[in-house]
C-alpha cells in the first residue's frame, strides 16, 4: 500500500507549510490509514531486548516521581510490570524494521536530511513521559488506541523542570488546547511547544521526528573539518612603541584574534556547501553503511533490475542534493558523490523517489551513463534491492 498524508480538506500542503510548519501545532482527523500503523507490541518489546536497538521503559507512581530504565530490557521485565502508568519507547524503528521505513514515504514533502527516525512508543493506560517540550519538530501518528494530548503556548525555560527527575519533565503545565487522538489521526507539533500525552487506555503512537543541528553543533564540526585540513593559522604579535603595561592585551592585539577567528568561519563557497551537506548527512553512531563485499558490475545490476528487481534507498541513508559550482551533487552518509552532467534531468527522479522501479530505471537517459553512477551508489549500499 502507498503511504499516503491526507490533510483535512480545507487545508493543502501549501498551506501547511506556509501556516502552520515551524509555527503552531495542527491536528488531522483521519489524516493516514491505520493499516499502514501496525506493529505488535510483542515485536515491539522483542525490539527493546535488543542490544543495537536504543529503548527506554518510563514508569511513574505519584505526580512527581518517575523511573527511567535504558534497554537492552530483559524480557522477564515485562511480566512484572504492573497494569498502568508505564510506557516503552523504542528509537530508529524505521532502520531495524523494513515495512516501517515505508511509511516515511508519506512524509515526502520534507527534505530526506532532515527526518531523525520513527519512534514507537506502547503505553499502558495513564502512561506517558509527563509534559515536556522538545526541540524538533515532531509527528504524532496515533497507530493504536486512544491518547489524549494536552498543549500549552506557555514558554518554559530549563527552570520550569521537575528537580531531581531522570526526564525533562515540567513541573506545572498550563493547558491550552486538549485533544484526543482516535487511530489515523495525526498531530504536527513545531519545536519547543510543550505537549502531554496520556495514554487512554492500552495504546501505540509512532512519533516521525525531525533533526536541525544547533549552531554549536554546526560550528564545532565546521572547525574540526577545518583543523583537520591543516591550514591553521597562528597568533603573531606586534609590538606596539611607547607600550607600559607589559601584561595588558590591547585593542589591536583583541582584534587580530577577532580575525582570525572570523576566517575560520564558513564562506558562501563550494566546499561549504559540500561540507554542509555532508554534516548533515553523516550517519548516526551505530547506523554506518558499509560498502558491498562483492561489487556488482553495471551490467550485472542492469540486468537484475532488467529482470523485475527495484531499487529502495537503505533504510539506514539520509539523502541530501546540492547545486555545486558546475553541476550538481549527491550526499549521503557524509559523503558526496558528483553527478554527471548528461544525467542531471534523470537525477531528479533518482532523487525524488525512495522506490526506483525496474520501468522506471530502464528509461532514463542516458542509460550508458546512468548504470555506471547507480552501480557506485549501489556498491557503497546507498541502494539496495527492494526485498
Amino acid at each position: 500500500m502507498q503511504p499516503s498524508l491526507r490533510f483535512n480538506h480545507d487545508l493543502s500542503l501549501d498551506v501547511f507549510i506556509a501556516e502552520y510548519w515551524q509555527k503552531r501545532p495542527l491536528l488531522m482527523r483521519n489524516a493516514i490509514d491505520p493499516a499502514l500503523l501496525t506493529f505488535p507490541p510483542e515485536e515491539l518489546a522483542g525490539l527493546a531486548c535488543e542490544e543495537s536497538v536504543e529503548s527506554r521503559l518510563i514508569q511513574q507512581s505519584g505526580e512527581t516521581a518517575w523511573h527511567m530504565q535504558h534497554g537492552p530490557l530483559e524480557e522477564e521485565t515485562f511480566s512484572q510490570l504492573p497494569d498502568s502508568r508505564w510506557t516503552l519507547l523504542v528509537q530508529d524503528v524505521d532502520k531495524h524494521v523494513p515495512e516501517v521505513a515505508r511509511l516515511l514515504g508519506a512524509f515526502d514533502f520534507l527534505p530526506d536530511w532532515r527526518i531523525d527516525d520513527i519512534m514507537i512508543s506502547y503505553a499502558t493506560n495513564e502512561g506517558g513521559v509527563g509534559p515536556h517540550t522538545d526541540n524538533y519538530d515532531v509527528f504524532l501518528l496515533q497507530a493504536q488506541g486512544k491518547r489524549r494530548w494536552r498543549l500549552s503556548e506557555h514558554e518554559y525555560t530549563d527552570d520550569d523542570l521537575l528537580a531531581d527527575c531522570p526526564l525533562r519533565v515540567l513541573r506545572e503545565f498550563d493547558t491550552s488546547e486538549d485533544w484526543t487522538l482516535h487511530p489515523g489521526d495525526v498531530l504536527y507539533l513545531p519545536p519547543r511547544l510543550a505537549h502531554w500525552g496520556t495514554a487512554v487506555g492500552d495504546c501505540m503512537t509512532w512519533s516521525i521526528g525531525m533533526r536541525g543541528p544547533s549552531q554549536d553543533e554546526m560550528l564545532d564540526a565546521w572547525l574540526q573539518y577545518r583543523s583537520e585540513r591543516g591550514n591553521t593559522r597562528y597568533f603573531h604579535d606586534q609590538l606596539i612603541p611607547g607600550r607600559v603595561l607589559s601584561d595588558s592585551i590591547l585593542e589591536p592585539e583583541i582584534e587580530r584574534a577577532r580575525m582570525l577567528m572570523n576566517e575560520m568561519l564558513p564562506e558562501d563557497n563550494e566546499e561549504f556547501r559540500r561540507w554542509f551537506a555532508c554534516f548533515v548527512t553523516e550517519p548516526k553512531p551505530d547506523f554506518e553503511i558499509a560498502p558491498l563485499k562483492a561489487p556488482l558490475q553495471p551490467d550485472q545490476l542492469k540486468a537484475q533490475v532488467a529482470d523485475g528487481e527495484a531499487l529502495v534507498r537503505h533504510p539506514w541513508a539520509r539523502f541530501a542534493c546540492i547545486s555545486t559550482e558546475h553541476s550538481q551533487a549527491f550526499c549521503a552518509q557524509g559523503e558526496c558523490f558528483d553527478v554527471p552532467k548528461e544525467l542531471e534531468k534523470a537525477f531528479t527522479s533518482v532523487c525524488g523517489q525512495r522506490r526506483l522501479a525496474s520501468e522506471v530505471l530502464l528509461t532514463l537517459e542516458p542509460q550508458a551513463v546512468l548504470w555506471p553512477w547507480l552501480t557506485r551508489l549501489f556498491n557503497r549500499g546507498l541502494l539496495i534491492f527492494d526485498d
